[in-house]
């Protein structure tokens, strides 16, 4: 538990500035919908998305409903796929900053010539990177309904936390994912660079893949950003429990691997 405090705390300011980011930006997102309704500018939006292809689709407007009703914009575009970039980032560099850059900086002795187990100096960090993740995506829901009352709209709060803990989860899984392949780097800079590159590529193929053939569908849904379907939780009310169980159980498997290669890394003490 002290190895948990002592790293929250040094992480504690990066967080709540990234909290309050995502705070705001899902209150304005929601907001905007209101503004864009009473200057028309939905309508013109909505017929400017009917003939876009590739990446401006998968950004926003490839929700199954209306813009012109709040669950439709909410699913199409505050909760859409481009608001999974600030979490990508976050994750990315949170952590590259976990092993990497102890290694990087020779740190790393001394956190394991403590009186503490590599797994716990591991678990210790992960925990602190669920716990992050959890307070942004708290506060991006806490905008999220904010916005919604603000605009006179009883929504369905309900179903946008459903769709924030799958997004949840899905950056359990990535952060779990980037920790394993990052304790086989020991340079933070091509550390750091690799996270974005796999958070950020995985991200983008799903994304770009929008109006894909139907071979590249089946494989955009089956990794990680197609395991998070905001548009059938907040849309039509059903919830992916499979894919959000497969994304659970994807983070303790590489959380576990990732333990189990920690153990074996050649460090010297």
């Amino acid at each position: 538990m002290t190895l948990f405090r002592q790293h929250a705390k040094s992480e504690a300011i990066s967080t709540l500035v990234w909290a309050a980011i995502l705070g705001f930006i899902g209150f304005f997102t929601t907001y905007l919908w209101e503004m864009m309704s009473k200057s028309g500018s939905i309508a013109q939006l909505e017929k400017a998305m009917e003939g876009a292809q590739g990446v401006v689709k998968g950004l926003i407007g490839t929700g199954e409903g209306s813009f012109a009703t709040l669950d439709g914009w909410i699913a199409g575009y505050v909760l859409g796929s481009w608001i999974s970039l600030p979490y990508v980032i976050f994750t990315a560099l949170f952590v590259a900053g976990m092993i990497t850059r102890e290694m990087d900086r020779r740190t790393i002795e001394f956190v394991l010539s403590l009186p503490v187990s590599r797994t716990e100096v591991l678990l210790s960090r992960f925990g602190v990177l669920a716990s992050s993740l959890t307070v942004l995506h708290l506060a991006n829901y806490i905008g999220v309904v904010a916005g919604v009352a603000a605009v006179g709209q009883a929504g369905h709060p309900g179903r946008y936390a459903l769709a924030i803990l799958n997004s949840l989860l899905l950056f359990l899984f990535l952060g779990a994912l980037m920790l394993l392949v990052s304790l086989y780097i020991d340079d933070y800079g091509p550390g750091t660079g690799t996270m974005l590159g796999i958070g950020l590529g995985l991200n983008f193929f799903h994304i770009a893949t929008a109006d894909a053939s139907e071979a590249i569908k089946s494989l955009r849904e089956w990794l990680p950003f197609g395991l998070h379907d905001v548009n059938a939780i907040v849309g039509r009310g059903e919830v992916p429990w499979g894919d959000m169980a497969l994304l659970g159980g994807g983070a303790l498997l590489c959380l576990g691997l990732a333990v189990w290669a920690f153990q074996r890394k050649q460090i010297a003490v």
